[in-house]
């Protein structure tokens, strides 16, 4: 069967940096002869999680909003790339909304001892500060993956990143970004 190849975009640019490199990576993937579905979190409809602790009896959220979505891309899914902007060295507001309602799918894993087949995952991350630190975000994520059972890999940090079109006019950015993509296919061949 065909890998998929899932694109979580936390950014509310449309054509900025993550959003490029993102698309990027995904263009990799489909290089490698995967599909790719790609999720642009910022222009869904994702509430916060509630804390009410629900899935911990059955594993699914009892928020029905576009997360459900989401939350069937991220099973089926043999590699997941979230991308985002750095904001005060975390992920953007949008990417942690759809990070926090993954308890549902950490609850399958953790507390329900439900198994999820093999997938790896990837992070992308981009900031205008040029001595940006990314460490708050690539921990949040790599724990992100790793709770809903996905084993975490490579990770693209790109600082200096000033001004929403600085990736498009840099080849070796975009390169590194398809490699990231093609790298997720041939590590992780799929079912």
């Amino acid at each position: 069967m065909t890998p998929l190849v899932l694109g979580l975009n936390g950014s509310p640019r449309r054509d900025g940096n993550s959003d490029t490199l993102l698309r990027e990576a995904l263009r990799g993937a489909q290089e490698q002869g995967a599909r790719v579905t790609v999720f642009d979190l910022a222009f869904l409809n994702i509430s916060p999680c509630k804390a009410c602790e629900e899935c911990f009896s059955n594993g699914d959220c009892v928020i029905r909003d576009d997360m459900d979505r989401v939350y069937a891309a991220l099973e089926e899914a043999d590699h997941v790339i979230v991308a985002s902007p750095i904001y005060f060295s975390g992920m953007s507001s949008y990417a942690k909304l759809a990070v926090d309602r993954s308890q549902a799918l950490w609850a399958r894993r953790k507390v329900l001892d439900r198994a999820r087949r093999p997938g790896t995952g990837s992070i992308v991350l981009c900031a205008a500060q040029p001595d940006a630190r990314f460490d708050n975000a690539v921990s949040e994520l790599r724990a992100f993956l790793l709770g809903i059972g996905i084993a975490p890999g490579a990770v693209l940090k790109v600082p200096g990143a000033e001004g929403r079109s600085f990736a498009a006019g840099r080849p070796d950015i975009l390169e590194r970004a398809r490699e990231l993509g093609r790298d997720a296919v041939s590590t992780n061949p799929g079912p």
